[in-house]
């Protein structure tokens, strides 16, 4: 009988992810209400050092297969092995980060399992039935943010998949060591993948300085009148921030999609958030969790932004940024 919430433990370059500690939270969680273990799975040509970062995260049971080569970006064959993995393993949910890598993998695992797949979940919630059997609850954001929906797999079909997006659950802490069961499965091989890389470049945008930043600016439609965005890059260097946005900053192209902070991007935790020319929109707020400080600006006394800011200043941007980069 399927049991145990699995995490994808994803890694780059023989580093574990942050969002693998995320999901280990996440599975925690859910593991709280069903009582089942909390288990994880990594494959990697470093799988020994991964194993033990994973085992300081608390996890109950680590799966590990050893590749004899860099496995990057060959999902294909990556994928394959994965579902051998879960085949063994029989885990009642798997939980895979909502990164291009989970999810150019587990499309292809959840197609080889005939399971399906919940793309890019927000919260993700235990719930029994009257048989006393458990299922998770699936929640996420659809039709273009306008509606959040809550999607179940049908009972009886196993393992329940699902993405969960990077930001949306606080990475649990990693102690000295711990004590899982560990097994490698050295029955299982990844294949000579299809793919071959040519080249390597780094990303010109990246995500990294957003999520871990600790001071955030975030622009919405006011910033998109005159040369707004011109003094918010000003001011965000200077208080030494993240430069954010809304949707119409990513419409507009001031800011990559990969900056934009809500429902269907990114969900922030820095210590101060500067919101600046954002109405305040559910969409939008709902990627601003746990922030220590948060101010908005805007011109509108109504607007719903100060309903969750602790501070509010009811002025036009543009002249709260001016007198302040004459201090």
């Amino acid at each position: 009988m399927a049991n145990g919430i699995c995490v994808y433990a994803e890694s780059y370059n023989g580093e574990l992810e942050t969002v693998a500690a995320e999901l280990v939270s996440a599975a925690k969680g859910l593991a709280e209400t069903t009582k089942e273990k909390v288990q994880a799975i990594v494959l990697s040509d470093h799988a020994e050092e991964l194993v033990k970062e994973l085992d300081k995260l608390g996890v109950d049971e680590i799966y590990a297969v050893k590749a004899d080569h860099d496995i990057t970006l060959q999902d294909d064959a990556v994928s394959a092995a994965i579902a051998e993995m879960l085949k063994k393993i029989e885990p009642s949910a798997v939980l895979v980060p909502a990164t291009p890598q989970g999810r150019s993998i587990f499309s292809r695992v959840a197609m080889r399992l005939g399971c399906g797949m919940t793309a890019d979940c927000t919260e993700v919630l235990a719930a029994q039935r009257e048989d006393g059997s458990f299922y998770i609850k699936q929640n996420k954001p659809s039709y273009g943010e306008n509606v959040f929906v809550t999607i179940l797999t049908k009972e009886g079909i196993y393992p329940q998949m699902m993405t969960v997006r990077p930001g949306v659950y606080a990475a649990c802490e990693a102690k000295e060591s711990g004590n899982a069961n560990v097994t490698f499965f050295d029955d299982i091989k990844i294949e000579k993948s299809g793919v071959e890389i040519l080249e390597e470049l780094p990303a010109e945008n990246t995500t990294d300085s957003i999520l871990g930043a600790e001071v955030v600016v975030v622009g919405g439609r006011g910033v998109l009148e005159d040369d707004n965005f011109e003094l918010l890059e000003k001011f965000a260097e200077k208080v030494g921030g993240a430069i954010g946005g809304t949707r119409p900053m990513v419409d507009s192209e001031m800011i990559p999609f990969n900056h934009q902070i809500g429902q269907t991007g990114l969900t922030i935790r820095p210590k101060i958030c500067i919101s600046l020319g954002v109405s305040g929109a559910i969409q939008h707020t709902e990627g601003i969790k746990d922030t220590k400080l948060f101010v908005a600006v805007n011109t509108d006394e109504n607007a719903a932004i100060f309903k969750v800011a602790d501070y509010g200043i009811q002025a036009d941007l543009r002249e709260v940024l001016e007198n302040y980069m004459k201090l």
